[in-house]
Parts: structure tokens; C-alpha cells; sequence
């Protein structure tokens, strides 16, 4: 059984188009048809529904699917297995969201290069739904986000937590001043939007809305906003330099962030170690 046929399965699965699966591996749309054939052909059965806009899995289909995400993760397990002892370098792949990479991934970066130096590293930062697929398909060996989907094949914990203040360029202003005027938000995902929803009902939309921290404490000293939630450890300078101060009458918002990762990972012990360290 060729694997790369059972990866362009789940893809045209994930992505319920062949084109944009296509996209996603890097050939072309007559590639992944070809292969989806090809698989068809081997198993002598139907595995997609095809009418138009609208690609869906058969009932073989959906038998196939957690076979070949099984065997597909049997092959990475067993890739690891074997390097384990040859002598060569590892790969360690580390996904996380773009609003965790300053706090969390850049900081675990530094400590495996400096723990860990016989591997190599593959950070991305990523949106929550590439990190969910890439795990399912054995692609990563971590991801760090805000909300984890469950799955029988994944773990979740929880590694650490983010604490959230609002801070503004100018000293004892309200909270109610600083989201009435230029207000800035970084996009933190789903559940921070569901807190700050219910300390500010009667926000309709930010005026400035970001996808990491860096980029809107950088805007925010430059003059772009009127205050903003950002990660405490973010902003410690900032507000000992007196550039930035902290909305007194703001509360704190706190985000859990989860770990999560294959239930077969070879990896276990490190990732152990990384949550908590």
C-alpha cells in the first residue's frame, strides 16, 4: 500500500475539495484524482461521493478513514522507532497559534535547542484547525492552542495558563475610555472572545484587530490604539519604562492553554517535560 494514497484520502476528506487538497500537498488536481483512483481501483470500492461543490465520504469511505489514519500514524511511529537508535537526528515538529508564539513557543524553542540539540526542530505557527489536522495526520508532534478539539487518537492537557491585562499609553484612564476610543484586539481565539464579550457587552467590533501579540504591543507604543489585552510577561518593560500602564479597573482575563499530541508519540516523555517545565 503506497501511504502518499492514503494522505491524499484524508486531505480530500479534510478539505472536502480536490483542488484545494492539491494545493495542500503540492500537486496538481489531477494528481490527487489519479491517486483517489488508484486507491479505489486497489480496494475495489467507491470512497467519495462527487456531485457539484459537494464531496463526501461513502459509507466505505468512512470505514477507510480511521484505517488510514491509523496506519498512516503506524508508519510515523514506527519512522521514529527505528531513528531512535541509528544515530540520526530526529525531527521534532512543535505547532502552535500565532498569538502563542512569544510566550510560549519561542520560550520552549530555546530550551529544546539548548536540552535537545541532536534534533531538528520544526516550528509553525498556525490556525487552530491546521494544527487539529496536521496532528490527526501524523504530520506534528505537538501543537499548543487556546481550543482543543478531542479526538481518540490525541491527548489534551493543559500546559500552562495565559494571563491577559489591559494595559493603555495612558495613565488612569477607565476601561470603558480606552475600548470607546481606538480600541485594539489581539486574536486569542473563541474563548477570549467569550470573556471579553461578557466585560464588555456593548463592544460591537475592535478597531484594530490582530493576530499576535508582538505586532499590537509594537502598535500600540507606536501610537495605534488606545489599550489593549496582552500577556503579562508581554508587557512587564513596557510598564516599568512607564510606556504603557495598566487599566486599573480592567479585570485580568485568564486562558488556559492545552497541550496536545498523538496518543502513540515516542515523544511522550519529552513532551512531558515541556508542559511541566
Amino acid at each position: 500500500m503506497d501511504l502518499n494514497l492514503l494522505k491524499t484520502f484524508l486531505e480530500v476528506y479534510q478539505e472536502r475539495h480536490f483542488s484545494r487538497a492539491a494545493d495542500n500537498l503540492f500537486i496538481t488536481p489531477s494528481a490527487v484524482s489519479a491517486r483517489i483512483h488508484l486507491l479505489e481501483q486497489q480496494l475495489g470500492v467507491s470512497l467519495f461521493e462527487r456531485a457539484r461543490n459537494n464531496i463526501r465520504l461513502t459509507p466505505e469511505g468512512e470505514r477507510l478513514l480511521n484505517h488510514a489514519r491509523l496506519m498512516i500514524n503506524g508508519w510515523e511511529s514506527a519512522r521514529y522507532d527505528v531513528l531512535a537508535d541509528s544515530g540520526a537526528a530526529q525531527q521534532f515538529t512543535v505547532l502552535g497559534v500565532p498569538s502563542l508564539w512569544e510566550t510560549l513557543l519561542l520560550p520552549l524553542a530555546l530550551r529544546l535547542r539548548r536540552e535537545q540539540p541532536q534534533l531538528n526542530l520544526k516550528l509553525e505557527s498556525l490556525p487552530s484547525e491546521l494544527i487539529w489536522r496536521k496532528l490527526q495526520q501524523g504530520k506534528a508532534d505537538v501543537g499548543f492552542l487556546f481550543e482543543p478539539h478531542t479526538g481518540p487518537e490525541l491527548h489534551v492537557r493543559e500546559a500552562r495558563a495565559l494571563d491577559l491585562t489591559l494595559v493603555a499609553p495612558v495613565d488612569g484612564v477607565l476601561s470603558s475610555e480606552v475600548v470607546d476610543r481606538s480600541y485594539m484586539m489581539v486574536d486569542f481565539g473563541a474563548s477570549f472572545m467569550t470573556r471579553h464579550r461578557a466585560l464588555f457587552p456593548a463592544l460591537s467590533i475592535p478597531a484594530t484587530l490582530l493576530s499576535t501579540g508582538r505586532v499590537a504591543l509594537d502598535f500600540l507604543l507606536a501610537g495605534g490604539g488606545s489599550g489593549c489585552y496582552l500577556p503579562a510577561e508581554m508587557v512587564t518593560l513596557a510598564l516599568a519604562g512607564h510606556q504603557l500602564f495598566t487599566v486599573a479597573d480592567a479585570k485580568a482575563i485568564e486562558l488556559p492553554v492545552y497541550a496536545v499530541y498523538p496518543v502513540w508519540s515516542v515523544h511522550a516523555g519529552l513532551i512531558d517535560s515541556l508542559i511541566l517545565g
